[in-house]
């Protein structure tokens, strides 16, 4: 019977997860028109790495977020210009985010807020890099200068991608902690299993 309710949980959350991928992935949708959200793609494996730890979870998160992608390209019209050899490498820095979320306690704001504070920010600093570094290598820009322009594209870029995943990650820690201390949501404990 656990076992059942730990099923259910899960996949309850894999659930919730990937609508907020699809309501955040950064494509045109009707919640777009509404607030615009940063991704919550990386926040979602962060999670599934601390709370959930299961390779299948980590896996529907990466193969959604590929298919949120191929969906927009296709039939809503978004540019395809991301989706180089690079893309690629993409899925691997997310199983990266996975597999580092698997050595964090919790996300609960304790005693080790500042070592997981540091643990995000390198991790999704270094997905980001790897991630970016890889586009860069495919792109008109590379191929004219070689490396020598990416210190300014990174300079420009890491400051609209990064932050938007540390808000997500205050946000959901604060919404851990006072569901840890008060249970407003008594169904899902944060605690790790």
């Amino acid at each position: 019977m656990t076992d059942q309710i730990n099923k259910t949980r899960t996949l309850f959350a894999v659930f919730i997860m990937v609508l907020l991928m699809i309501a955040t992935r950064g494509h045109s949708n009707w919640l777009s028109s509404l607030v615009h959200l940063p991704d919550f793609t990386i926040p979602a494996l962060f999670i599934a790495g601390i709370y959930l730890r299961k390779f299948w979870v980590a896996f529907t998160i990466i193969i959604s977020a590929i298919a949120i992608d191929n969906y927009a390209i296709i039939h809503e019209g978004v540019s395809a210009n991301c989706i180089t050899p690079a893309y690629s490498v993409l899925p691997f820095t997310y199983y990266g985010i996975f597999w580092v979320g698997k050595y964090m306690s919790s996300l609960n704001i304790d005693t080790s807020i500042v070592k997981n504070a540091l643990i995000i920010i390198v991790a999704a600093s270094t997905q980001w890099l790897i991630a970016t570094s890889s586009y860069y290598f495919f792109t008109a820009t590379y191929a004219k200068t070689g490396w020598a322009n990416f210190p300014a594209y990174a300079q420009q870029w890491s400051i609209v991608d990064i932050p938007p995943v540390l808000f997500w990650m205050i946000a959901i820690s604060i919404v851990f902690t006072l569901n840890h201390r008060y249970s407003f949501i008594p169904y899902f404990s944060t605690q790790k299993n």
